[in-house]
């Protein structure tokens, strides 16, 4: 995807599907206690800007990943397939995990 630099941003996320075929949804988020990215191992200091990485699972389910804003658009975001912009209102964590409680192969819309 080109153009992406500065997302996700306060008013738009990127949801996109990794080489599995999970949805890949990166939102803007600022860290209310210390985490871990998982691509430098650096610690994301509480207050700082960051991305979370939702997944939905084609299997069902979700799960989440803390990324540093730089790591994400350098290493997560170029290896996302159909990655595109979406308002950030479509990425809530609710609307998220009520993704991931539809069955597999029901989600892509």
């Amino acid at each position: 995807m080109t153009g992406a630099g500065g997302l996700p941003n306060k008013r738009w996320s990127l949801r996109g599907y990794d080489d599995e075929g999970n949805e890949a949804w990166v939102i803007r988020s600022i860290a209310h206690k210390l985490y871990r990215c998982p691509s430098c191992h650096g610690e994301i200091d509480i207050g700082t800007e960051h991305a979370v990485v939702q997944y939905v699972l084609r299997a069902g389910g979700t799960e989440h990943h803390h990324w540093h804003k730089q790591c994400s658009e350098e290493l997560l975001i170029p290896g996302l397939r159909d990655a595109k912009r979406v308002p950030a209102s479509e990425s809530s964590r609710s609307k998220l995990e009520a993704r991931g409680r539809k069955p597999p192969g029901r989600r892509r819309s």
